[in-house]
């Protein structure tokens, strides 16, 4: 195989087929290619807090009005609560009892958190796989024909049967290796059970088997998941390409990367290579473009604040406060997660295509190499007459 000249088409193709770079946004997107910024809140600094007193020197503080609370006392927990609470506390309880505005909230809430997840899931499932086959058929029929595709085009070659069955394919594999990873890490923690023994030294010798099993069994997951990972690309592009069914597909996968094992395993690594140099130039990366992602950032308030607020001000007449502006940034959030993280998914995509484009660049050669030998080797009627000649 010349990796040489994979490597090159693969590079070309991010910079000259623009069309993919939207599925491999999508793709990063889908993959957990994003990046979420958290920030830990100064409680010490809010204006209104309750504080739980752990120990003498230990102390947390949720935000809100209401009881402080010290647990610092066995059986002697002192509640210190103003004058002023007990009227909150007296109308919170009724308000809970009439089942008025907390309930009303709190399944609002639910709602809100369930409709989101769902429609994220539905969204990452469809936009994973359809990206993924769009990637694979635009690259195979690029070099097939020479034409490119739209994204139009691109969409109607990703939305197809050839995305149900990659799903199917995940799940047939994934799926037997999860249950095998629960088994093993439940066997893996069985040790545990001598400290019921009532013996020390057999409760530490148990505690200490568990920590090598628990070792062992995510060693091992690590070492399996990377070799299934060379099997199940070259499986995807088996099902893409060549339009194979789920089981045809693992089967020709398998007896590819079986019969072409040296050349499966050089793009793998430089596959791997990809992922591992993309992971670390992330940090140097962000803070290259951090005005850029500060950009964003007030984009993305801004995109996802306006239906947060429409959300929170039609909800405003039947929620109590803060019960509608939560469901409308709940609404809005995934709005605003997307346009923050805009550019790393734009630069997380072009890495996705180009790992994308170099598999299915080298499944073609496999493929080549596969007729090459076919052809090579002799018939069977000839191979008797040369016998029988000698």
């Amino acid at each position: 195989m010349n990796y040489q000249k994979v490597l090159k088409q693969s590079w070309d193709l991010v910079w000259r087929y623009r069309a993919l770079w939207l599925f491999g946004a999508i793709l990063a997107l889908t993959t957990a290619n994003g990046f979420f910024f958290a920030a830990d809140p100064d409680w010490d600094v809010s204006g209104e807090r309750i504080a739980v007193k752990l120990s003498e020197n230990s102390t947390i503080y949720i935000p809100g009005e209401g009881p402080d609370i010290d647990l610092t006392r066995p059986n002697n927990h002192v509640f210190q609560i103003d004058d002023n609470d007990w009227e909150e506390l007296q109308r919170l309880f009724n308000e809970e009892l009439r089942g008025d505005l907390i309930p009303q909230g709190v399944w609002a809430i639910l709602i809100t958190v369930g409709v989101v997840a769902a429609g994220m899931t539905v969204f990452g499932i469809l936009g994973r796989y359809t990206a993924e086959t769009a990637l694979i058929r635009m690259v195979h029929e690029e070099k097939e024909t020479g034409e490119k595709a739209g994204i139009l085009r691109g969409l109607r070659m990703g939305f197809s049967r050839s995305a149900w069955r990659l799903f199917l394919i995940d799940v047939l594999i994934n799926l037997p290796m999860l249950l095998a990873l629960f088994l093993a890490f439940g066997l893996a923690l069985l040790p545990i059970l001598f400290w019921a023994v009532g013996s020390t030294a057999a409760g530490v010798t148990g505690a200490l088997l568990t920590f090598g099993a628990v070792f062992l069994v995510i060693i091992l997951s690590i070492i399996v998941s990377a070799a299934l990972s060379l099997f199940v690309q070259v499986i995807r592009r088996a099902c893409v390409i060549e339009g194979l069914g789920v089981l045809a597909s693992i089967g020709r996968g398998f007896g590819l990367v079986r019969r072409h094992f040296k050349e499966a395993v050089v793009i793998w690594l430089i596959w791997i290579g990809t992922r591992l140099t993309w992971m670390l130039a992330t940090v140097p990366v962000l803070i290259l473009i951090s005005p850029i992602l500060l950009l964003f950032v007030i984009a993305g308030v801004v995109a996802g604040g306006v239906p947060a607020v429409l959300l929170g001000g039609l909800l405003s007449t039947t929620l109590a406060e803060p019960f509608y502006w939560i469901v409308g940034i709940l609404a809005g959030l995934p709005l605003f997660l997307l346009v923050m993280l805009a550019p790393m998914l734009f630069l997380g995509g072009l890495v996705e295509v180009f790992k994308s484009s170099t598999w299915t660049l080298a499944y073609r050669e496999l493929c080549e190499l596969e007729c090459t030998a076919a052809n090579e080797v002799p018939s069977a009627g000839a191979a008797l007459k040369a016998a029988s000649a000698n």
